[in-house]
């Protein structure tokens, strides 16, 4: 994650509640005495986020700041004693990617404050003139050494004691292995179950980590599949026939194509063209490519509809 602005605390997710209500995690004893004190660490935090900014001088004339309230229904804005210039807080945008890699989740256990020692998927904050996708595959390449293709969006994330929004989405690996960055102690690929969900970062990152588990879970859900959140599978239990694996993805495509799920789709459609190109059958698979794509605008449905393209092509050129 960049560094900007190091004379600001950003430790805007220090203390979650385990009293949360999440699926993959084991329960939690709640303790008032603990649930006590972090409301009131959170109303202090929010009181420094909102009053005790840092800024004391103009940017423009050197003047000093002081407080205004220049609209009825708008917080008070900070301006220039002198040239009466505007100094707007916005909050920053940091940006971040779920990473699945060899059927586990990708996590680095961050080296510096705030929150050193604990885990958080890859990313950091947006520069200016970068997009939200961009940020994260960029974060995830500096941060684990792996570049990725950005599948769909998990989540916005912001909180009222934080100067920070962040965007995560859910990504696949495209080439690169975990490995340590300037910025983590360790790097591994968690399988859902092995999750550390006591010694993540911040409530972002758990909430983003929720959302990737449910959105695969509704997947899994949807071909007749155990949960991924479950125990893993043992080697005895027989796979699916290729015919009723089949029959089940064309059934979550027609579901999800029905209800316009777009969600649902990005999940159904890229196995189903995988099984149909498989069987060679790329006419059909490629029709399934282009409905999957004008539903979605997912780009791997997007790349794999150029890529059994080139593959029709080359088909046909063989019967000839």
């Amino acid at each position: 994650m960049h560094d900007h602005d190091h004379d600001h605390d950003y430790d805007y997710d220090h203390d979650y509640d385990h009293d949360h209500d999440y699926d993959y995690d084991h329960d939690h004893d709640y303790d008032t005495t603990t649930a006590t004190s972090a409301s009131a660490a959170r109303t202090d935090r929010l009181r420094r986020v909102l009053k005790d900014h840092g800024y004391r001088f103009c940017p423009k004339c050197g003047g000093a700041f002081e407080s205004r309230r220049l609209k009825e229904f708008e917080p008070e804005r900070l301006v220039c004693s002198q040239c009466a210039f505007v100094f707007y807080l916005n909050p920053k945008v940091a940006a971040g990617a779920v990473v699945e890699y060899e059927g586990g989740i990708v996590l680095l256990r961050r080296e510096i404050d705030p929150r050193a020692g604990f885990w958080v998927h890859p990313g950091g904050f947006v520069d200016r003139g970068e997009t939200l996708e961009a940020a994260a595959k960029r974060e995830t390449r500096e941060e684990v050494g792996m570049d990725v293709e950005i599948t769909h969006l998990l989540g916005a994330y912001s909180f009222e004691d934080s100067e920070v929004v962040v965007v995560t989405y859910a990504a696949r690996a495209l080439s690169g292995v975990p490995a340590v960055g300037d910025e983590s102690l360790e790097v591994a690929a968690f399988a859902p179950h092995e999750i550390p969900w006591d010694d993540l970062a911040f409530p972002s990152t758990r909430l983003a980590l929720k959302e990737f588990l449910r959105m695969k879970d509704a997947a899994a859900a949807l071909l007749g599949e155990k949960p991924v959140g479950g125990p893993p599978l043992q080697p005895s239990e027989p796979a699916d026939s290729i015919d009723s694996r089949m029959a089940l993805l064309y059934q979550a495509r027609t579901t999800a194509h029905a209800a316009k799920d777009v969600r649902a789709a990005s999940f159904a459609y890229p196995p189903l063209i995988g099984f149909l190109r498989e069987a060679r059958r790329y006419k059909e698979a490629l029709a399934i490519a282009e409905e999957g794509l004008a539903l979605t605008h997912d780009p791997l449905i997007a790349r794999l509809a150029d890529e059994v393209a080139h593959e029709f092509a080359q088909a046909e050129q063989e019967r000839c």
